[in-house]
């Protein structure tokens, strides 16, 4: 009388097709249910039409079980597949990248779902997912993310068991059992991950759409200050030893040599100019050896104390430039930790000279701007005094006149005038940028130099923290005979901002931009200690687990690395295992598990021994209710119901009842 309705674009069934294997509905949940969980953290970077992807297939997935629509055919799957592979190519330009490719396989994942009919097309559902779960790595590689994977592991294992069940269980059950086989996986998982020799990690694939964090490869007035208030890491640091004094504490990550009256940047290319690099003729003073942890920022630049003599890499990724800069062979797109060992000080036993043309370029300023500090550094060259005495006259003037702060008022075109003559208020890159151009102008080589300065000790795991918030700039000034030095105008302005951070440094109005709940409470503030620590011993001991690190481990664990010792602990391992399964299996032999419906019904008959009624052996669970009614009538109500409760739990797999069950027998009598 009501024919059901299907869809216009459903596949046609014919006598001659074979009818699809039924899945049940609380199986088709588990599915749904394990798709969205799998996929979810992997569309904070993949295109978000995915997740209408994901609903199309749900949707009509669905509408077949209620049998409304019929399967899709082959024209409209291969449809829906163009379609995704079509977006896919649009949203990511063409390029095949690690976002495209785990993107693909989403889509197939979603898509799949349309294909499923039986339980061993779920099966297959079900180990993509474990391979999407492992996709989620590729993008974040935090304890929060392996966290949430390890989640997802085990609600692919209970939706894997589930798809085998006979029977209707609780959801608590199947979580539990879902559980017990990941929490047995994990040992193995664990010496599997301690002896597998290392590979590059497949985190250290680029992404296509790595996001830029901190400061760019060109500096104007207030970008640092922008950085200021943003107190997310961006490296920590491990020293062999002591740490270095706080006013060494500048980490230097680009050079911006080209001034065109307003923005500093580099020049085209790194070392441009002959490298003049402290090798073994020259005197080097004290080294000092650290290890980095960075945090992703799209860049391809790294960071390092002053004149780097080695910067190595388990890629043996990193070079050294002319200028002392370390760069990477791409962007760093994740995680990356890389030794690093830096001379603070360099002596030269030959007096260090630039030829002309490189004079020339160090000191080329834009004419056309700023001719009232063009003036004052003409007025101060004509009066014969040296190149030490002019920096010692312009840090004098900053020392005196000027004003540290994270608001300063805005520049015009000419920048450096303004600032040095009328506002005298700014952050550090007004003071490198005025500096350099003032010296420059003067006829004094010179250049601005931006990276970090200072960090936060951390005491419980022993690192330096350097966050965004430390982002500096100074000034490198050409000095005769010594070659380039570090000379920090912010120092004579706000030496507190050099000794002991920003927040020293600034006035009550600019520290109340800067401040924030965490260290308003010292128990916040020492949470956040402890987070970051539990952090950073994460990226050391997991993350950072190299073919240096396995092999120094297993020497202290085996005596030594060699392969025989090596087969003989995995040999020992695997008896033990072996033992305890083994044990584990006699042990659940003889302590059989009761289903809950049983377990139930036992309470029930320890009540009923109080009274005087003991179930004889071999009896039913209905004769022993007849036997005990027939003594006592006045029980009859409650055992009957009792009784008929426990046959539809039992042979009618309504579980919905069981509880109602244990609440009829803990009402008893």
């Amino acid at each position: 009388m009501f024919a059901k309705r299907q869809s216009p674009f459903a596949a046609k069934v014919t006598p001659k097709q074979r009818v699809p294997d039924y899945l049940a509905r609380d199986k088709l949940i588990w599915l749904l249910a394990m798709q969205v969980l799998v996929i979810l953290p992997l569309l904070f970077y993949l295109p978000i039409w995915l997740w209408l992807v994901w609903a199309i297939a749900g949707f009509w997935r669905t509408q077949m079980f209620r049998g409304r629509w019929g399967a899709p055919g082959g024209v409209i799957k291969t449809s829906l597949a163009l379609i995704c592979a079509a977006g896919l190519l649009a949203s990511f330009s063409g390029k095949a990248g690690t976002e495209t490719m785990v993107g693909l396989l989403v889509c197939a994942f979603a898509l799949k779902l349309l294909e499923v009919n039986s339980a061993r097309d779920a099966q297959l559902l079900v180990f993509i997912g474990f391979i999407i779960s492992a996709a989620q790595l590729l993008f974040s590689q935090t304890p929060q993310a392996a966290l949430y994977c390890m989640g997802c592991l085990m609600v692919l294992i209970t939706c894997w068991r589930s798809l085998y069940l006979t029977r209707p269980e609780p959801t608590k059950r199947r979580f539990q059992q879902g559980a017990k086989v990941l929490l047995h996986a994990l040992p193995i998982m664990l010496v599997m991950f301690v002896v597998i020799p290392r590979l590059g990690p497949l985190w250290a694939i680029p992404s296509q759409n790595a996001a830029k964090t901190g400061f760019s490869d060109s500096l104007s007035p207030g970008d640092l200050g922008n950085l200021a208030q943003d107190r997310s890491p961006a490296f920590r640091v491990e020293f062999e030893g002591n740490p270095p004094a706080a006013n060494q504490l500048y980490w230097r990550g680009l050079v911006l040599d080209t001034f065109d009256g307003r923005t500093w940047r580099m020049r085209d290319s790194w070392g441009g100019f002959p490298p003049r690099r402290a090798d073994s003729q020259n005197i080097k003073r004290d080294p000092i050896s650290y290890k980095v942890i960075m945090e992703p920022h799209g860049q391809i630049w790294l960071f390092s104390l002053m004149t780097p003599q080695s910067a190595t890499n388990t890629a043996n990724s990193i070079r050294i430039t002319s200028d002392y800069l370390l760069m990477h062979h791409m962007p760093v797109a994740q995680r990356m930790g890389y030794s690093v060992t830096s001379a603070l000080q360099v002596e030269w036993p030959e007096a260090p000279r630039l030829n002309s043309s490189e004079r020339e370029f160090y000191t080329r300023i834009p004419h056309e701007f700023n001719p009232q500090t063009q003036a004052i550094a003409r007025a101060w060259r004509e009066q014969n005094i040296g190149d030490d005495q002019i920096i010692a006259k312009a840090l004098t003037l900053f020392n005196r006149e000027f004003t540290y702060t994270l608001q300063p008022p805005l520049l015009g075109e000419h920048s450096v005038d303004e600032f040095l003559l009328t506002t005298k208020r700014g952050f550090c890159e007004h003071f490198s940028s005025s500096f350099a151009f003032l010296l420059r102008a003067a006829g004094i080589p010179a250049r601005v130099v931006v990276g970090y300065q200072g960090g936060r000790w951390n005491p419980l795991e022993n690192y330096l923290l350097v966050s965004q918030s430390d982002a500096h700039a100074w000034t490198e000034v050409w000095v005769e005979g010594k070659g380039w030095q570090m000379i920090d105008p912010t120092a004579a302005v706000a030496p507190n901002r050099i000794e002991q951070g920003i927040n020293e440094a600034l006035g009550l109005e600019d520290q109340e931009l800067v401040a924030n709940a965490w260290q308003s409470s010292s128990v916040l503030y020492n949470l956040q200690l402890r987070w970051d620590a539990a952090t950073y011993a994460w990226q050391r001991w997991v993350l950072n687990y190299d073919t240096e690190t396995q092999e120094g481990l297993l020497s202290r664990l085996l005596g030594g690395k060699e392969p025989w010792r090596l087969a003989l602990w995995l040999i020992g391992l695997g008896v033990i295992g072996a033992t305890i399964f083994a044990w584990s299996l006699m042990r659940n032999q003889q302590q059989v598990e009761l289903r809950p419906e049983t377990k139930a019904i036992r309470q029930l008959e320890r009540k009923l021994l109080q009274l005087g009624y003991q179930r004889n052996p071999g009896e039913t669970f209905g004769d022993f209710v007849k036997r005990v009614v027939h003594s006592e009538p006045q029980l009859k109500d409650g055992l009957i119901s009792i009784a008929q409760l426990f046959e539809k739990v039992a042979y009618q797999n309504r579980t919905e009842e069981l509880m109602q069950l244990e609440q009829a027998i803990k009402q008893f009598p």
